[in-house]
């Protein structure tokens, strides 16, 4: 069954390595299939684009991560949930922005390149993070809290060996979301000359060519399926522990 499970996700990654591989090979293997004015492909190799894109989710992902754990977990104490209301406003905002527009308005306070793209990534990624922190953390049954402070326990113990683990399930339920829109979202940072898989999906628009644009979109496509089964099979272990 184990087996069964890790399959699919198995599958995908030797799919996506072969594609990073051989993709010069590929490449002359789309543009037998469609035809196009200019073939001129990549210049830049696909594994080069593809570990830009990685380190962009990869770092505004963790950066995410941490700050929406602590937003999450300040909001749901007794010190912080008078602040939830302005905090959840501020984050649904960020959120409620067009990907590429909050690009654009960031672009202008700290300029083109890497850092710009990393601002909005954190700020599109923070909301599935913070309301399932808080979700999770909110919704342990106050039952057991009360026998833990019946036996003695102190917050603090409460919080580390009873409402982080209960909560643990849905806290997961919204990195694994906050990764796949980050994934997908981190092809806009090709506008900003952040690099990335972006660059082909932009160029090929440019120059009215699906090839360039399956370039970029296929690994991206796998990137966000891959990660999303990888974080379900961690939350499906998770409630079995």
């Amino acid at each position: 069954m184990k087996v069964r499970r890790m399959l699919p996700s198995g599958a995908l990654i030797a799919l996506l390595s072969l594609m990073l591989i051989y993709s010069r090979e590929f490449e002359i293997f789309m543009y037998d299939i469609f035809e196009t004015k200019t073939q001129t492909g990549s210049r830049t190799p696909l594994l080069v684009l593809f570990t830009e894109h990685l380190k962009m989710v990869v770092v505004s992902g963790v950066i995410a991560v941490a700050l929406g754990l602590a937003i999450g977990i300040f909001i749901s104490s007794g010190y912080g949930r008078e602040y939830r209301d302005a905090f959840e406003e501020i984050i649904s905002l960020g959120q409620a922005f067009p990907s590429a527009a909050l690009l654009a308005l960031v672009v202008p306070v700290v300029g083109y390149g890497s850092e710009g793209a990393l601002i909005a990534l954190v700020i599109y990624a923070l909301m599935p993070i913070v309301y399932n922190t808080y979700a999770g953390l909110t919704g342990v049954d106050p039952d057991c809290i009360e026998a833990a402070r019946g036996m003695g326990m102190e917050d603090i113990r409460i919080f580390t060996k009873i409402r982080l683990p209960l909560a643990a399930n849905v806290i997961l339920a919204g990195i694994r979301t906050s990764l796949v829109i980050n994934i997908s979202a981190a092809t806009l940072a090709a506008a900003v000359g952040a690099g990335g898989l972006g660059v082909l999906v932009v160029n090929g628009v440019k120059a009215f060519d699906p090839v360039l644009i399956l370039e970029g979109a296929i690994p991206v496509s796998l990137m966000a399926v891959i990660a999303d089964l990888v974080m379900k099979e961690i939350e499906r272990k998770l409630s079995y522990s």
